[in-house]
This record gives structure tokens, C-alpha cells and sequence, in this order.
């Protein structure tokens, strides 16, 4: 197969654009082995100039025509949000940092399409929450009871982390493999508990320190 040139505008995911963008190819390397022949690609993405590497490995018997992919840093399906960097400082407190650095992994996890390690992970990362915030009671059921009575979820909220705990509990012990869309599902509701937590509530506070007082 044909190298790209330098040069040369290719489709390549970013993932800083989250998605695929056009790239400039800024230099090209060719290795091979007893097998394969590699190409290396150091790219640019056309949108936000994000650097990246492409490399492609073909196979060297000519019975063999396919080929593979990959990219570095690996792309992106979602956006990482703002207030878990700050609670991987560890500027409040250690708990928070490893729920933190764990709820990344989550992510770096679901990028890599490692759906079951995923779910695992935001089951670990739903109990470590609540734990820190309502002690570590005997049971799941008792837990949430325990984090919905303090006020940290509501009742529909409740029920969707039941699920999502479900998913988890499945990819450890029943050997389930969530789809894309079911871990989009579950991310989108342990984002939606750990948010007001560990993100907006501080916002929020310091947001109503800005507001003038009713007269």
C-alpha cells in the first residue's frame, strides 16, 4: 500500500475536536519486519492544530491485503469534564482524588472499547461516591436508600443508578458486555450524580456570593 505524503490531507479522529476532522500529514517514516511493514504518520488537525501519530501496518505477503489503524493518542468518544481534573488534584481530600482518578480510568477504559473493564469501573466509581458520603453500608440497596434520605439524589436518579449498578454487577459476574450506547447511558448518569457533587455545588456556592442580595 501506498504511503500518505507529507502534505497530504487525510481524515483522522481528533481528540481534542472529538470526532474526525481533516489532518495535514507533517512527516512520514517507514519500518517494516519479517511480517509486516509499518507507516508512521505525524499529523495535524485542520480545525484545532492538535498534533497526532497515525500508523499503519499492512501485511508484507501479497495474499494479504488488509490493514490496521491505529492512533496516538487514542481517540476520544467523550469529552472529559472539567471538574474531575480538579478533583485529581487532591486539593480537598485523598478520597476524592482516587474516586477521581479512578472515574478517569473509567474513561481511558470506554476510549479503548474496553466495555466490561468500563462498567466494572463506574460501578466501583458509584460505590466509592457513596460511600465517602453516607458510610460504607452493608448493602447497595441500603447505600442508595442512605445517599437518596441525605439529599445527594432523587428518587428517579435512585432508579438509574440501580440500573447502572446492575450493568456493572452483570459485566463482573454474568460475563455482559455493555454496547457503546448502554455505557454512553450509564456515563451520562454517574456524570449526572458525581457533577453536583464535585463540580456545581462549589460553582454554585461562589455563584451566589456574586449575586445581589434581595431588597
Amino acid at each position: 500500500m501506498p504511503m500518505t505524503e507529507v502534505g497530504e490531507r487525510i481524515k483522522a479522529p481528533c481528540s481534542m475536536c472529538i470526532r474526525w476532522t481533516m489532518h495535514n500529514v507533517l512527516s512520514q517514516a517507514r519500518r517494516s519486519d519479517e511480517f509486516f511493514s509499518y507507516d508512521y504518520s505525524t499529523l495535524s488537525c485542520g480545525g484545532c492544530d492538535t498534533v497526532s501519530m497515525m500508523v499503519v501496518r499492512n501485511w508484507l505477503t501479497p495474499s494479504r491485503d488488509d490493514e490496521t489503524r491505529t492512533y496516538y493518542p487514542s481517540p476520544v468518544s467523550r469529552k472529559i469534564p472539567a471538574w474531575l481534573a480538579f478533583m485529581r488534584l487532591g486539593v480537598t481530600s485523598a478520597e476524592e482524588e482516587g474516586i477521581g482518578d479512578l472515574m478517569h480510568e473509567v474513561y481511558a477504559a470506554v476510549d479503548a472499547k474496553q466495555y466490561r473493564l468500563a462498567a466494572m469501573g463506574i460501578r466501583a466509581t458509584l460505590e466509592q461516591v457513596m460511600i465517602l458520603k453516607v458510610g460504607d453500608l452493608q448493602t447497595f440497596n441500603q447505600k442508595l436508600d442512605a445517599f437518596e434520605k441525605a439529599g445527594f439524589i432523587s428518587s428517579i436518579q435512585r432508579e438509574s443508578m440501580r440500573a447502572t449498578l446492575d450493568v456493572g454487577d452483570a459485566a463482573m459476574h454474568r460475563g455482559f458486555v455493555p454496547k457503546e450506547r448502554e455505557l454512553a447511558v450509564a456515563l451520562d448518569v454517574v456524570e449526572g450524580v458525581m457533577a453536583p457533587i464535585f463540580g456545581h455545588y462549589e460553582d454554585a456556592k461562589a455563584l451566589s456570593q456574586r449575586v445581589p442580595a434581595r431588597k
